[in-house]
């Protein structure tokens, strides 16, 4: 019954060379019934309106899903123009070019966008107060996005970490294993997203928003994704230690020994209760993330 509902949705990743892009790539064939096309920014660029209109004219797609991203955090202080380019103007781009063919939307967030703490989860309510240029763009790019008025699913999620691309895993195990010891801020609070449950998190909303008429309107709306459980950078730097065995000391520090350009959350912690209610999905807790975050790495090879 799936395969027949889904066996003409057509399906366009935009940002198909990132770490997310990647991933999705790598779950297509597992979804027949689903025809992909995957636009890196030397096929679409999305900052250029044009290319991103004839993208769609040319695919017509059901869903778009957009994974290109600026997350250079610190170099975007002083790259604010490309930053916002990339953040926000392109989602107008491609919110009226999605719209105007009757498409629906996929769209990545941060965690970022908050900078809010009551001792709680962050719920999709909770106060934005986006503190630096990176964390702007982003909440600028949702605000656009909902007042194109195309029909979108905007996911806020946290600490993505993939056996592609740069992030968090990846350069730990590198400085694992050419340092004896490692400084690492212990005074942040969140959880590592794995970008394949994140990727298939959103194909699995998409066969429940084909295939069942009252997931319809739950699509169109703003909701957190990330797993379940508390950790601080530095318990996350020491779980990967340990769990590759590297003889590497992980030390804890405050944020203020570790000054950047661009103000971290605090807290990136954040309640998944509104998506699993919505679409009856289960969030893994963190540890199980990164068992399998690290695995994908071992069998890499890297």
């Amino acid at each position: 019954m799936e395969s027949e509902t889904l066996n003409k949705h057509r399906i366009l990743v935009l940002g198909a060379n990132g770490q997310l892009g990647r991933e999705f790539a790598r779950l297509a064939p597992s979804y027949e019934y689903c025809h992909f096309r995957f636009d890196g920014r030397d096929v679409t660029d999305i900052m250029d309106e044009n290319s991103v209109s004839a993208a769609i004219h040319e695919f017509a797609p059901d869903y778009v899903i957009n994974c290109a991203a600026y997350t250079a955090v610190d170099k975007a202080e002083t790259d604010r123009d490309a930053c916002f380019a990339t953040n926000a103007k392109a989602c107008q781009h491609i919110s009226k070019a999605v719209k105007k063919a009757d498409a629906r939307l996929v769209h990545f967030s941060s965690d970022y966008v908050y900078h809010s703490y009551d001792g709680f989860p962050l719920t999709e309510s909770s106060p934005t107060r986006p503190q630096g240029v990176y964390a702007q763009s982003k909440l600028e790019g949702e605000k656009l996005i909902r007042e194109s008025g195309v029909q979108a699913l905007i996911l806020r999620t946290s600490w993505v970490v993939s056996s592609f691309g740069h992030n968090f895993v990846k350069t730990m195990l590198r400085l694992g294993r050419e340092k004896e010891q490692l400084n690492v801020v212990s005074d942040q609070f969140g959880t590592p997203t794995y970008t394949l449950h994140l990727a298939s998190a959103v194909m699995d909303i998409l066969i429940q928003t084909e295939t069942n008429p009252d997931k319809m309107p739950l699509f169109n709306d703003t909701y957190n994704y990330s797993p379940e459980g508390i950790i601080s950078w530095y318990d996350l730097a020491k779980e990967i230690m340990n769990l590759e065995g590297l003889d590497c000391k992980v030390l804890p520090i405050p944020t203020t020994a570790y000054p950047t350009p661009a103000v971290r959350p605090h807290w990136s912690v954040m309640s998944k209760r509104k998506i699993r209610a919505a679409f009856d999905l289960e969030t893994s807790h963190w540890h199980a993330a990164l068992r399998e975050c690290l695995e994908d790495l071992d069998k890499s090879g890297l």
